[in-house]
């Protein structure tokens, strides 16, 4: 009788320690779903809106080479800032019974607890200052550039590099109205520095103590490839002695070639231009050429062995089943085919270009964005 008694007294307590414990647990889920849902959801919407941002800043800089084929107006945004606000929210729901245990068996529910988090972000666009864009889409690419291209890039893709920044070295031409022989030479000296950079013995540098002015250096070459340093400086007309000479420095300048100038002057396309050359390259549909709706592309007489276009961008009336990047223009797909490689890389070179001339065109209306567009 007297252990009865001692049930029945502590039973209540027992379960009001129990009440007491689902309590502690449901104020620690908050903390335990911070801990635990912040880094997941970092991990998860930080490569999505990357992803996002990457792919459609590839389509607008394709739609722009298209629009710019079809003599259409343009137009251009920059996200100038994501952020991103997770609100977290936790539900906790337990019963606990007092008296008889045969008034409430079987109808007590058991502990559930839910931590819930919610992304709502706001999505800045800031507007082109179009005065500014003019001056970076027209100008020349500036020296720079081109020497911490020519000295970062692969040695494979330095090539690549001179075809669509340059339009001139020294006396060989490359761009509208340059002969046959021009090419041909063109594409020969290009030929050799992309392979002297691969072999490490062709250097674009900055001059030691020189701010903006930079130097092309011949050195370490083996006595197997003195001719083809011979044969270089012959085409761009530059003096100097590999035979007898380890090293030959030639300063870069930007411009037309001085006749008393014995270095590398090379002319440089705008953005604009090599926009143009790559929009002019584009294989549109020969019903839109009927339609008078663009131009028939103007092959000019390129030389025996040419590359080709240094962007292939192909259309198709259905969907692309092998693009890297594509979109639609006037009921066509255009696109960069995802298995050539060539172009591929040529679109990112292109387009890291471009982004940088729109930056500086975004940089003074960035305090102030066009629309802001917050996402449920």
């Amino acid at each position: 009788m007297i252990v009865d008694d001692f049930v029945t007294v502590l039973t209540p307590v027992l379960r009001l320690r129990t009440v007491v414990v689902l309590v502690v647990l449901c104020a620690c889920l908050p903390l335990a779903g911070c801990q635990i849902l912040g880094p997941a959801a970092l991990s998860a919407g930080r490569g999505a809106y990357n992803e996002v941002i990457a792919r459609t800043s590839s389509e607008q800089t394709l739609g722009l080479i298209v629009r710019l084929r079809y003599s259409d107006p343009i137009g251009l945004l920059a996200v100038s800032s994501v952020t991103a606000s997770l609100k977290f929210s936790t539900q906790a729901k337990g019963e606990a019974g007092f008296g008889s245990p045969a008034s409430y068996a079987g109808a007590l529910v058991p502990f559930s607890a839910g931590v819930t988090y919610e992304d709502s972000p706001l999505i800045s666009y800031a507007p082109v200052d179009w005065q500014a864009f003019l001056r970076e889409w027209l100008a020349p690419v500036p020296l720079e550039t081109l020497a911490l291209a020519m000295q970062g890039t692969p040695g494979q893709d330095t090539f690549m590099v001179l075809r669509v920044m340059v339009e001139r070295m020294n006396g060989l031409r490359l761009g509208v109205g340059a002969t046959v022989e021009e090419q041909t030479a063109f594409h020969r000296a290009a030929t050799l520095l992309a392979q002297f950079r691969e072999l490490g013995i062709g250097l674009w540098v900055q001059e030691s103590g020189a701010t903006g002015r930079y130097e092309l250096i011949l050195s370490n070459y083996s006595p197997g490839r003195i001719a083809e340093v011979e044969e270089f400086l012959r085409l761009l007309e530059l003096q100097g002695n590999p035979a007898q000479q380890s090293t030959i420095r030639l300063p870069v300048a930007l411009g037309v070639r001085d006749g008393n100038f014995n270095g590398l002057a090379v002319q440089t396309r705008s953005v604009a231009e090599i926009m143009d050359t790559v929009a002019a390259s584009i294989e549109v549909p020969g019903e839109h050429v009927k339609e008078g709706l663009v131009q028939a592309r103007s092959v000019p007489q390129e030389a025996s062995g040419s590359p080709g276009p240094i962007l292939r961008i192909q259309s198709s009336r259905s969907t692309p089943r092998q693009a890297n990047v594509a979109v639609q223009h006037r009921g066509w797909w255009y696109y960069v085919d995802d298995t050539d490689l060539a172009s591929k890389r040529a679109f990112l070179y292109i387009q890291t270009l471009f982004f940088t001339r729109l930056s500086e065109a975004t940089r003074g209306a960035q305090a102030t964005p066009l629309l802001t567009i917050p996402v449920k």
